[in-house]
């Protein structure tokens, strides 16, 4: 009977043992690290590597599954999103938020001039109407002649909360926007 206890108890803490292993946290930089790394998977494998970062139970699906990472191109077209597919071939660049951002055309502008960086602009956390101010990291990314920004991002991340983190990094702002965003506009860390 103590054995079958014991066994029992040993399988239940291996449980929460592995499930901490895996599991991440959302933090700036993890979503940093998942968009290099996928970046860097998409220049190995190009579109063979969209079914890794699809994967419900892949490495670039974290956070408690909040963490994701998509994929669109300079023409504006998302071209992969784990987690709203409706969107994939869908026509982006010239969606605003709120503020009226252009918050892909931004993207896209920041990583032909700087290769990569953040991106702060409002969002809508999934299922809800309002929007919330969001970070996303992106990159570029190449492969066989093709571009592909790569982006992740976390809610309740300001532009302040960025810099702190990461005071080298590019951060397009939209909170300070007004009008077209130029790429002069681009904080360059301080």
């Amino acid at each position: 009977m103590f054995r079958k206890i014991g066994v029992f108890a040993f399988v239940f803490c291996l449980c929460f043992v592995v499930k901490g292993v895996f599991a991440q946290d959302l933090t700036l930089e993890v979503v940093k690290a998942k968009v290099l790394a996928a970046a860097k998977l998409i220049e190995e494998e190009g579109t063979g590597a969209f079914s890794k970062l699809k994967d419900p139970n892949g490495e670039f699906r974290f956070g408690d599954g909040k963490g994701y990472v998509w994929v669109h191109s300079l023409n504006g077209q998302m071209i992969m999103h784990p987690t709203r597919p409706e969107l994939e071939r869908t026509d982006m660049l010239n969606d605003k938020d709120s503020s009226g951002f252009p918050f892909i055309y931004a993207m896209n502008q920041l990583v032909e001039k700087r290769k990569q960086g953040w991106v702060v602009y409002l969002w809508p956390k999934p299922g809800k109407k309002i929007e919330e101010i969001k970070a996303s990291f992106v990159r570029l990314a190449r492969n066989q002649g093709k571009d592909y920004v790569v982006g992740c991002g976390m809610y309740a991340a300001s532009a302040d909360y960025v810099r702190s983190a990461f005071p080298g990094d590019a951060i397009y702002d939209s909170t300070n926007f007004f009008g077209t965003p130029q790429l002069d506009s681009v904080d360059e860390g301080k």
